[in-house]
């Protein structure tokens, strides 16, 4: 009995390397990981049973120690894995509600954040690159469609003289002051380097 503990053991011990390895990479390239399609078809050579037992202890004084820096996200299709050694909590979230394609609570969050921590207003250029890609009509979009929907009441446009538009929070910043924001990042900064 105590033979088979052992081999279960060095099984489970394996796997958890192999987890870690790969949730490691995946996170190394700014990707969540979701838990349903994991626990569904786990990674080419890893036993299914035991990365179940291992996925569950994640978050948990039970974790195993090859999992330690795993962390999860919740979004709102599944709940998220990541090496929190090498990703912030903040960029997985951001993460997780791109991978369920969530794009109003993306600007939402990505916007309150910004608005309160720096304070400045979200860029659309910003929206536009790495790791959002919306395009110009999807931002255009998301903004209509927030202006009707309660949830983003806060969020608000705000354009510079040049055109270039960015979303802010008024639960953070006032209209005006995101206005002026706008105009200095768009307009004054480039002008009087």
């Amino acid at each position: 009995m105590s033979n088979e503990h052992e081999m279960d053991n060095g099984v489970l011990d394996e796997t958890a390397q192999g987890l870690a390895t790969y949730l490691y990479d995946r996170t190394a390239v700014s990707k969540v990981t979701a838990r349903k399609p994991l626990l569904r078809s786990p990674p080419e050579g890893l036993d299914k049973e035991s990365v179940r037992t291992l996925v569950a202890g994640v978050g948990t004084e039970e974790v195993h120690t090859a999992l330690a820096n795993i962390a999860e996200t919740a979004g709102k299709k599944d709940t998220y894995l990541y090496d929190a050694s090498i990703m912030t909590k903040h960029y997985a979230e951001i993460d997780a509600l791109l991978e369920d394609k969530d794009m109003l609570r993306t600007i939402a969050t990505v916007t309150r954040s910004d608005s309160r921590l720096y304070p400045r207003p979200t860029q659309f250029s910003k929206l536009m690159n790495t790791p959002f890609r919306f395009s110009m009509d999807e931002i255009l979009g998301a903004a209509a469609r927030m202006k009707g929907d309660e949830e983003y009441q806060d969020i608000g446009v705000v354009t510079a003289s040049n055109g270039k538009s960015a979303f802010f929070s008024d639960k953070f910043l006032s209209r005006k002051y995101a206005q002026s924001l706008i105009q200095q990042i768009e307009v004054d900064d480039p002008e009087n380097p």
